[in-house]
């Protein structure tokens, strides 16, 4: 029925005058039908337009608008200037001023957004950072139950690039709603630092640019385990800086050989204790083998380093008076891998031979 209404000029037009007849001023009949329709139904200056008719006395609905003289618009100033008016723009006012007149729509829409951080924080709060200022957003008072058109449209912008998205785990029912309108769009999500902190819904890393992508954070339980193996694999995954992920998952539960290949990574295990798994997987699944590694942690809060370190003990790879250091020869290169087993963290880094040498 609303997109009758709205493609139908005569209805659309007999809907302002039923509600021109209530009585309330135009601003308000206005916000009214756009709660109703939608925001993109009319611009404001062709509402006015009909309304004031109907305030005169004229209730022909088939007037022909274009014998209107034409008046001059704010769309008549230099394209530059009027970019720099929209750049001091708040995000909100923006998309007020999109409604104005289909010309300033379009205008507004291809501006870059200048928004560098979006932190969908639960299901009725959001904020962005806008030309360095916060600007906080709450679904209560907005009174929308769902992500607003604005939003969609921010995200769906070619030009919009940010510096950090994050996503809490009270949003994943309105961030799977953001994810199956950005589908519909062939544009991808220009983020440099990506934060997805609800285990149970994995994020789709197949929206996100690839060359944009630096550091990429996760949280995995077992209901998403299989989704998360996928994720690692992804094109948007393989050129990270660094590869954060959060679970409750023991080190004997989590897929570590999923992370081989990977050259800078961080695991937090929050739940299980730091189990003789975590020893086998540096020293016999191919850890210290994997040439690609520059630098790993391993957190654990719960922790025992004297078994891992009795299993790591090698005694060509000891260090004398560092009970905790471990050194692991890179095959076929000077380097070397340095383990230190700490009480919550163990730390693998790649370090050159000739400097160490040089340092001592």
């Amino acid at each position: 029925m609303t997109d009758f209404i709205i493609n139908n000029p005569i209805t659309l037009r007999g809907c302002i005058l039923y509600e021109f007849t209530k009585g309330k001023g135009p601003f308000r009949t206005y916000q009214k039908l756009m709660k109703k329709l939608g925001d993109d139904c009319m611009t404001y200056p062709e509402f006015e337009f009909w309304y004031m008719r109907f305030a005169r006395g004229n209730f022909d609905l088939d007037y022909d608008i274009s014998l209107e003289p034409k008046k001059r618009q704010i769309t008549d100033l230099p394209v530059d200037l009027f970019e720099k008016i929209g750049d001091s723009l708040h995000f909100v006012d923006r998309n007020q001023l999109r409604l104005v007149s289909k010309d300033i729509q379009f205008r507004v829409d291809n501006w870059d957004p200048q928004v560098t951080r979006f932190s969908c924080c639960n299901y009725h709060y959001w904020e962005i950072v806008q030309n360095s200022k916060t600007h906080e957003f709450h679904r209560l008072l907005l009174q929308r139950v769902y992500p607003t058109p604005d939003i969609f449209r921010m995200l769906k912008n070619p030009k919009l690039r940010l510096k950090n998205l994050t996503i809490y785990k009270d949003t994943m029912v309105k961030w799977e709603i953001i994810e199956k309108e950005l589908r519909k769009s062939s544009i991808k999500l220009h983020v440099n630092n990506l934060d997805a902190k609800d285990p149970d819904y994995p994020i789709d890393i197949s929206l996100f640019a690839p060359e944009s992508l630096e550091e990429v954070s996760l949280s995995i339980n077992n209901k998403s385990i299989e989704k998360v193996k996928e994720t690692l694999h992804s094109e948007q995954c393989k050129h990270l800086k660094m590869l954060t992920i959060r679970t409750k998952l023991s080190p004997a539960m989590f897929p570590l050989e999923s992370l081989i290949g990977y050259p800078r990574f961080t695991i937090e295990f929050k739940g299980g204790s730091a189990d003789m798994t975590l020893a086998q997987f540096i020293k016999v699944i191919k850890l210290v083998k994997c040439t690609q590694l520059e630098s790993a942690k391993l957190v654990c809060r719960r922790s025992s380093r004297e078994p891992i370190k009795r299993h790591l003990n090698d005694k060509e790879t000891m260090v004398p008076d560092r009970p905790n250091i471990r050194r692991y020869p890179i095959q076929g290169s000077t380097d070397f891998y340095e383990i230190n087993v700490g009480k919550t963290v163990i730390s693998i880094e790649r370090k050159s031979q000739e400097i160490f040498i040089i340092c001592c």
